[in-house]
């Protein structure tokens, strides 16, 4: 099939993209292949393996490789089950290697300009993981550890100016290594970890880095998300909202990796990724899912819906600044293809003050 992509930062792209759904005797699909072959004018040509297993509704494995002609790269193993010896545990262990060359940065805070928009390329060489305890059905207690290195080299946009030129006091620009903790107490009833159609999800998260753990910088983070889904005309329509605040208190070397960021498809869908930075970040999102379609796909049980949605959200880097700065607002709308209740296919449309965007991926932005 063909594969198409437009993004404010990386700008089009074009190419080819396989898929092999595999299913098991009920028809559910269990595992996919999709290597694609691509050409965008940043990038080059870039091939990408992607395989993902789905063993069980609570249990999927990812692994993704992708090499282009020009300097991106990515290696990505990700292993997530919430049914650890038998649902009394929970783990979510990534491996990242990633370059991306299109990287834009604007400045810090909410009134960061388009004209200051600079270029670069970050790489994250990382280790993720989590585990914890499923306290009830519905509540569970996780405890994480990251080790992240980050490197800041010159980008691949050639118009734009390096970051490294422009922001030369920016903390991180020069590279940086983050070794942190994270706490999180989470509620979720929810009928479903991919497709769902009802419930409540409430996360409370806490995370610290300290020097004294090998880390490049002392901060504290903390933070609250919400998701809350209500169906309609026996689920045929579902209203989802999301709000998301979070906020970071740290020394003066803080590495702008690691602060909070507004942008792409699971946060403003109509600016392009990490268009803000700030100390904190407040984010609502809502939307309307309409299943407008069922049928056989390749012989799997398919279901497509639309849905129109808008996103609204600030950086900010004080309590004044917050109340004199404007909310972003972008409006949009979604198209989704559904193999439920592993699989989701999604295409982004949204419109913001700076352009439209389109994304498209796996899974729910939210």
């Amino acid at each position: 099939m063909p594969a198409f992509d437009t993004d404010p930062n990386e700008g089009e792209t074009y190419g080819v993209l396989p898929v092999w759904l595999f299913k098991d005797a009920d028809g559910q699909v269990r595992s996919i292949i999709a290597p694609s072959v691509t050409w965008n004018e940043i990038r080059g040509v870039t091939g990408t393996f992607r395989y993902y297993l789905y063993a069980s509704a609570l249990e999927r494995l990812e692994i993704i490789a992708s090499y282009s002609e020009h300097i991106d790269r990515e290696l990505k193993l990700q292993y997530k089950n919430l049914d650890v010896f038998g649902g009394r545990f929970h783990a979510d262990v990534q491996l990242l290697h990633q370059r991306v060359s299109s990287v834009r940065f604007f400045g810090i805070g909410p009134s960061s300009k388009k004209e200051d928009e600079s270029n670069m390329t970050l790489e994250t060489t990382g280790v993720y993981a989590l585990f914890g305890v499923n306290i009830t059905r519905t509540m569970r207690l996780s405890l994480g550890e990251t080790l992240q290195r980050f490197e800041v080299e010159r980008g691949g946009v050639p118009d734009l100016p390096f970051t490294g030129d422009l922001f030369p006091d920016l903390p991180g620009v020069q590279g940086a290594t983050i070794h942190a903790q994270r706490v999180a107490l989470i509620y979720d009833s929810r009928n479903s970890l991919t497709t769902p159609t009802e419930g409540f999800f409430l996360s409370l998260f806490g995370e610290a880095s300290t020097e004294l753990l090998g880390s490049d910088a002392d901060y504290l983070k903390a933070g609250v998300e919400a998701i809350w889904l209500q169906p309609f005309f026996d689920r045929r329509l579902i209203f989802v909202a999301r709000g998301l605040f979070e906020g970071t208190s740290g020394d003066s070397n803080t590495p702008f990796e690691v602060l909070p960021t507004l942008g792409s498809v699971d946060t403003l869908r109509g600016f392009g990724e990490n268009r803000f930075y700030g100390d904190a970040r407040l984010l609502l999102n809502a939307e309307i899912r309409a299943k407008v379609l069922k049928m056989k796909v390749f012989g799997v049980d398919a279901e497509f819906e639309v849905a129109p949605f808008v996103d609204f959200g600030k950086v900010f880097n004080s309590a004044e600044q917050f109340m004199d700065t404007r909310f972003e607002v972008t409006p949009g709308l979604g198209l989704r293809g559904l193999a439920p209740p592993s699989v989701v296919g999604h295409i982004e449309i949204a419109y913001s003050r700076e352009g439209p965007a389109i994304y498209v991926g796996l899974d729910y932005p939210f």
